[in-house]
């Protein structure tokens, strides 16, 4: 009978509005964070009870409880094993957990289970990412084809990253400005190997003409991204390579930088040496857009030609 009455009750609280006991559940979690010694991650549960009494909250990776949290109990706090880490108790409580001396195996899915205390013993759960991120030991490499150009050039650029977890995405600038990204490809199941990555990116140095005088007089560079469906290849346990491409007019100065950056989520970035590459022979531009030979060559004969001739016809009235 009092079992029926229990259900009872709760059943006129939901036909009068709804009544529960736990609204607002969110997890906050950083979405990478370095593996190490002394490196820690800080993962908080908000919720609102509306004025119930909390039951417990319990914290697992994927399905692993590594964490517990009951208020009647004493002590209130219960630590599973989580192998590669630890939890600190002195700063985990009823709204956050704080974990420290991770390792890239503890990657994975992070979830938050709140239960309400009775009547209702209302319990949900939220989840996110957390990536434990292993850094390349050295700074990405950069190699050129050659260190000159010339007009309708095409020159290679190779910017190479040691292992690391996850892969390294790889980023390309020239004076100064980002033109290209390869994105790693990442694995399907978290296998936590460390892989390196490699991207190739060709530059098309193309001819100035008439019709471009905005690369002339502007910053020098065509507009046009690099290729939107780049090639893919596989080289050993490397992750996939990407060959990327990028048009460009020579810049006024004749010389123009190139670098490549390394960077997994927010919390590793590294930049390669800065590369200097010169224009051969470099040939000015005109104000019409031609260079100083050609049709404008024929166009400064044409006029020191009727210049002496009109000295001359002076000279002889």
């Amino acid at each position: 009978m009092r079992r029926i009455c229990q259900l009872g009750f709760l059943l006129l609280c939901f036909l009068e509005g709804g009544v529960w006991s736990l609204r607002n559940l969110s997890i906050t979690a950083p979405r990478a964070v370095l593996s190490g010694e002394g490196q820690s991650a800080l993962l908080r549960c908000s919720y609102d009870l509306e004025g119930a009494a909390l039951y417990s909250i319990r914290w697992y990776r994927d399905e692993y409880e590594f964490y517990r949290y009951v208020p009647r109990e004493l002590p209130p706090t219960m630590v599973f094993p989580l192998p590669g880490a630890t939890v600190d108790l002195t700063r985990s409580d009823d709204q956050q957990v704080f974990i420290v001396n991770l390792n890239r195996r503890l990657s994975g899915v992070y979830l938050c289970e709140v239960s309400a205390d009775a009547p209702l013993f209302h319990t949900d759960i939220r989840s996110a990412p957390l990536t434990v991120v292993d850094m390349p030991f050295h700074a990405p490499r950069l190699t050129i084809s050659r260190g000159i150009y010339e007009r309708n050039d095409v020159l290679h650029a190779n910017c190479s990253v040691d292992e690391a977890y996850p892969a390294p995405n790889i980023t390309w600038v020239l004076d100064n400005q980002k033109i290209a990204e390869m994105v790693s490809k990442q694995t399907l199941d978290l296998d936590f190997k460390e892989r390196a990555a490699f991207s190739q990116l060709e530059i098309n140095i193309r001819e100035i003409n008439s019709y471009n005088t905005e690369a002339i007089f502007g910053n020098g560079y065509h507009e046009s991204a690099y290729t939107s469906q780049p090639d893919h290849y596989q080289i050993g346990d490397m992750s996939y390579v990407e060959r990327l491409r990028y048009s460009m007019f020579p810049p006024q100065s004749g010389q123009f930088t190139i670098n490549c950056i390394a960077s997994i989520y927010d919390v590793y970035e590294r930049t390669s040496e800065l590369r200097y590459i010169k224009e051969d022979n470099p040939r000015p531009a005109s104000v019409t857009g031609k260079h100083s030979s050609g049709v404008t060559t024929v166009c400064n004969l044409f006029f020191i030609c009727i210049c002496v001739c009109t000295s001359i016809l002076g000279r002889m009235l």
